[in-house]
């Protein structure tokens, strides 16, 4: 199959931040030895006030050193006490020498392992043990959008590209978390993402926020991140479920809330030994290690914005972003990516993308190419999504506007 373009591969990220296909039905046994394998022996845990549980595992303990290509990683930081009163909700944080990971209940397990399958499932064919999400069949993807087997996909972002042909070193963004209702079959999320294309397959890295009852067990807000080094289709994954994402801060981690309505600053960065870090509000919350990424020295493209997915089945997309679409005029409460910030090019271009053609579903608007401005380099997104015959008249369309955002 001829590769697609870069935004239709990295469209897909978002659609994989969730579980969705990766599972067979699994047998107690196979519960029991999965729960074995996530779950490590931790010191104390404790809940957040969703009822979510956080242990916390020794820090050399912790699930990606369960990686072949990480058996003699050595940690590239000291272990961040952090200045945080702990997970959002709780005010909880772990011991020096601990990290908080979210635990994996059998319940989760059921939940996901009871979904109809997805995609057609395939023997795996990883050539490196550890390197997938799942020790069972995984997912054979379509590019062929917007035929993702049972699922549709929505999306409305900005993609950043250097005008000078230096590469991205890093990316960050204030970015505001929402709380939306839909149903649980549903997902949203908010994304940094930042893109290796290379010529056989995308490398990426992305941080950012998702509603995802199916992943998570509840309605909650959460911190997510998330790699690939395959185009999505075997390597990877949310969070902490699988060996991959080394977490450094005691109080921050992925899987927790975050606050709704307040404005967050995430930022991916690489460092001098190659290890892509990620920060919350200017805290070290954890880094991808350049062996788990292939080595990613930089960055093609940064691509930011909101994506959702559901089951035709709903009869009609969720929200995205706060569920407000931006539109011309004054500023009408819609979701806001400010500050926006490169590490790398000195000077970028962009394009808008949206494959809704009817603004009052979803959109995404630039309003401000200049870092010297009251937001800084900004974009608003999102919408309350809608029913599938009103899109059904409206084709896909992919704006495209140039700018030297210095």
């Amino acid at each position: 199959m001829k590769r697609q373009p870069l935004i239709m591969v990295m469209i897909l990220l978002s659609f994989f931040s969730s579980t969705r296909g990766r599972r067979s039905m699994l047998s107690e046994d196979d519960m029991e030895k999965e729960l074995k394998m996530l779950n490590k022996p931790y010191v104390i845990s404790f809940k957040d006030n969703s009822g979510v549980v956080f242990d916390c595992v020794d820090i050399y303990k912790q699930p990606a050193f369960d990686h072949p290509l990480l058996k003699d990683h050595k940690l590239q930081f000291a272990p961040r006490p952090s200045s945080s009163t702990g997970l959002a909700s709780t005010g909880g944080s772990c011991p020096n020498g601990t990290v908080p990971i979210r635990r994996t209940l059998k319940e989760d397990l059921v939940r996901e392992s009871a979904r109809s399958p997805v995609y057609k499932q395939t023997k795996d064919t990883s050539t490196v043990d550890g390197l997938h999400w799942r020790s069972h069949a995984l997912a054979v993807l379509s590019f062929d959008y917007p035929v993702f087997w049972q699922y549709k996909l929505e999306f409305a972002r900005v993609l950043f590209n250097s005008n000078d042909g230096t590469p991205f070193q890093g990316a960050s963004a204030v970015v505001e978390a929402y709380q939306l209702a839909f149903p649980p079959e549903a997902a949203s999320l908010a994304q940094i993402i930042v893109v290796d294309d290379r010529p056989t397959n995308a490398t990426a890295v992305q941080t950012g926020w998702h509603i995802d009852i199916s992943l998570e067990g509840d309605s909650q807000t959460r911190f997510m991140v998330f790699w690939t080094v395959d185009n999505y289709q075997e390597t990877g994954c949310p969070n902490m479920l699988c060996p991959g994402f080394v977490l450094m801060n005691q109080a921050l981690t992925p899987g927790m809330v975050l606050p709704t309505g307040t404005p967050v600053t995430m930022d991916i960065e690489k460092d001098e030994s190659g290890n892509w870090l990620v920060f919350l509000n200017t805290e070290l919350v954890g880094y991808f290690p350049g062996p788990i990424v292939n080595g990613m020295s930089s960055g093609t493209q940064v691509q930011m914005g909101g994506s959702v997915y559901s089951p035709p089945s709903l009869n009609a997309s969720p929200p995205m972003g706060s569920g407000v679409p931006p539109l011309p005029g004054p500023y009408n409460g819609a979701a806001k990516f400010t500050r926006i910030s490169f590490h790398g090019p000195k000077g970028f271009t962009y394009r808008t993308t949206n494959d809704v053609a009817n603004s009052t579903i979803y959109n995404v608007m630039v309003t401000s190419t200049s870092p010297d401005g009251p937001e800084g380099v900004a974009f608003q997104y999102g919408g309350p999504g809608g029913s599938w015959k009103q899109r059904a008249a409206a084709a896909s369309v992919t704006s495209a506007t140039g700018s030297s955002l210095c």
